[in-house]
Order: C-alpha cells, then structure tokens, then sequence
C-alpha cells in the first residue's frame, strides 16, 4: 500500500519543497516500490504528513502527471501510471547527497538531468542525513535496479579508512563521484579546480597587501576540498616567504559544517560557532588581516563573528569564501569568492557515468572544472594605523 510517510521532506532546505517531492515520486514510482495502477496517498494525507500547502502538492504532482508517472481520475484520486517499470529498470540512474541542504546539490542534480534525459535515462534522487542512512540507501539501490549512481558522499568516506569503502563495492554498478573522493576507492570524480580556485584568493589578499592570512574551516579536514583549498593557502604563502598557520578549526571535532547549520549558528550570537570563531580572532597574535574561508558559508559565520567584535569588513578584516552561493553577492557586505560551476560538475559527471554504460573501460579518472575569482566588497587593501 502506498503511503505518506515513504516521503519525506526538509523544510530547511534550500531545495523547493515541490521539487523535493516530484524527485521522491518519481523515485518510488519508477523503482517500482509504488506499483502502476496504484492509488497515491489522497491530498489530505499528503498535505497533513509533510506539512505542506495544496499548492505546492498540487505543482509536484503536475510535474510528475507531464513526465508520465501518475494520472489523474476524476472523481476517484491520482493513480500510478502503467509506466513499462522494467525498461525504465534498465534506464535507471540514481543520485545521491548526503546533506541535501545546499543549492550546489540542486545544481548538481540539474546539470546530471540535463544530460541523463538527453541520453533516455531517468534520475531518481535520494538524500541521506547520516553516514549509516547513506550506507543502508546504497545497499538499496540493488533492489531498485539501478544501473549506475552519482554520488557526493558522505565527509567520513575520505577518512584513511578501509570499512570506508564497502558500502560503495556492494553496489555493483558503474559509479562517478561529484565534487569529493572517497579514500581507497578507484572510482570516477569530476569535482572543482580546488588548488587554482585557492591559489586565485590567495594571490588576491597578497595583491591587496595582506601579509598576515589565516584559514578557516570545520573540521572535517580529510574532505578533498580542504586538503586542495589548504594546500593552495599553504604554497602561496611559502612562495611568497610568508608565515604559514595552521588551519583556524570550528565546530565539532571531525564533523562539516553543512549550509543549514552554518547559516543558523550565523544568527545565533551564543552560538559555538562564532564563539570559536570570536576566541581565535581575541587570541591571534598579531591580528590576522585577512581570512580565507573553505566555503561561502563559514565566510558568513566569520563576517558576523567580525560584526560582533566591531571589526568592520574590510576596513579591519577582508574575508574571502568559495563556492559563489547565491547569497554571496547579497550579503550587507558583498562577499569575494571562488565561483564553482556545480551545473557543469553534474552535467559532465553524468556524461562520464553513461560513457561507463555504454561500455567505456578505461582507468577511473578524476576530471577538473576550472573555477573564477569573483572580486567584491569584502576584501579591500590593508589599513595601516
């Protein structure tokens, strides 16, 4: 029987809640877990269990109606449509994040779309909270019948772990990773030019000045974009003969510091977050003048943690983030970054995954998609008292 809570939403997500839900459907209905002919659950269950307006239930189940998967009797409720299951089976593409809390996953999942229907595949999406919830996902997607996965792991996945790398051989199908690597494993990646996106920032704070940089991030250090974006800190500042520190670490030890919590703890001012971050801008000695933030999200944690020492940005402290998000450029102070283009990262991950289908044997190969500086009103020249 067809029922409510085999979906479920995030309301904190930066993904519209209608496109969660059409991405939910369509996986149940085409992995065959709701069979065709079936009623769905009425709109007053659905409406009632994820908490959500008609409106929104209503522009899912448009976009599901438009694509085949449901129909709509008058009089009697919407129905699973006789879709031929067993080819879609064999045309079946899941994508996976662990986290789905940021819109570089929606775009991500976009660009995979964009070529996977080109090529007559279908994408269902699943979204794990946990390591272990990704884990029993991943052991599902052989009951469903996929026939290949793209995937942005879990940050555990990139510990020097062999268990690490079980979940993901069970599996079986051909496999491309988006974004981050999991350590031990032979797989495709397509990810960001993380080394030159890092080393663009850096040269920016060297361009205006700045001699005393520090790196922020939490503490999920053995995530490829840490040790890239670090590793990029590090050299330019050798090169230029430059003090190096270590890396400026918050929140819980070895855990990351995804889009929803950083964006909360930014409006808490009790909140560890900035309080760590408020501690080690009391306790550097000297004073950095610049921060290079791991992401957009810890470089807003740290322009608030700026506003409440009264250090104003940039005229005390520049800040500098990665990734581009679309509140960077809508920030009270405009934030400089590295824009990545995660629509091209999915969209070249997916090709990669159908070459694989298709028959393609080569080695595993990990593919680079350059990134661009974008200069705005958080970084500025130093200020010399």
């Amino acid at each position: 029987m067809n029922k409510a809570s085999d979906i479920q939403l995030y309301h904190d997500s930066f993904v519209s809640l209608h496109v969660q839900l059409h991405n939910q459907l369509r996986e149940l209905i085409v992995s065959g877990r709701w069979q065709g002919g079936t009623r769905i659950p009425s709109e007053n269950q659905l409406t009632s269990h994820l908490n959500i307006s008609r409106s929104t239930l209503r522009l899912a189940l448009q976009r599901a109606e438009l694509e085949g998967l449901v129909e709509r009797i008058p009089g009697k409720g919407t129905y699973v449509a006789h879709i031929a299951q067993k080819e879609s089976q064999r045309r079946l593409i899941a994508f996976m994040t662990c986290g789905f809390d940021s819109e570089t996953h929606s775009m991500l999942l976009n660009g995979a779309e964009s070529v996977a229907k080109a090529n007559g595949h279908r994408i269902i999406f699943s979204n794990a909270q946990s390591r272990q919830e990704e884990t029993d996902i991943l052991r599902r997607f052989r009951e469903d019948n996929v026939v290949g996965l793209l995937l942005w792991p879990h940050a555990n996945a990139s510990r020097a772990q062999r268990d690490n790398t079980i979940p993901y051989e069970e599996i079986g199908v051909p496999m491309v990773l988006m974004d981050r690597q999991i350590h031990g494993l032979e797989c495709d990646c397509v990810t960001s030019d993380n080394y030159g996106g890092g080393v663009a920032m850096m040269r920016h704070f060297l361009e205006l000045g700045h001699q005393r940089i520090v790196f922020l991030s939490h503490q999920a250090t053995e995530l490829l974009t840490f040790k890239e974006r670090y590793r990029a800190y590090r050299d330019v500042l050798t090169e230029s003969g430059l003090p190096v520190s270590e890396a400026w670490l918050i929140g819980q030890p070895g855990k990351e510091i995804g889009a929803s919590l950083a964006l909360r703890a930014s409006l808490d001012p009790n909140s560890l977050e900035l309080q760590q971050i408020r501690d080690l801008m009391l306790n550097a000695n000297p004073r950095p003048t610049a921060i290079f933030a791991l992401n957009d999200y810890l470089a807003v944690l740290a322009m608030q943690a700026m506003r409440t020492l009264n250090l104003p940005v940039p005229d005390a402290v520049s800040i500098g983030g990665f990734d581009d998000i679309d509140l960077a450029a809508h920030l009270q102070v405009p934030l400089t970054t590295v824009a990545q283009d995660s629509f091209a990262i999915g969209k070249l991950a997916a090709q990669r995954l159908i070459d694989r289908l298709e028959g393609y044997s080569g080695p595993a190969h990990c593919e680079i998609i350059p990134t661009e500086l974008r200069i705005r009103s958080s970084t500025g020249v130093v200020v010399t008292a």
